[in-house]
């Protein structure tokens, strides 16, 4: 499994650890982990969200 490799500094560290949290908790835990090209496709669209969340909370 690919471990993350994009971090989103402008989400700040608390949501940034929160999302992260959410994923080993609801992802490295389920047999989401254990099919590789799964994992990847969810990894990616949670790194796309952070990157969506981010601009969002620039635009305040």
């Amino acid at each position: 499994m690919n471990e993350r490799t994009e971090v989103t500094p402008d989400l700040g560290p608390r949501i940034e650890a929160e999302i992260e949290s959410w994923f080993v908790e609801t992802i490295h835990h389920s047999p989401v982990s254990r099919a590789t090209e799964i994992f990847n496709h969810v990894r990616a669209a949670v790194d796309a969200l952070k990157a969506r969340l981010a601009a969002l909370l620039q635009e305040q």
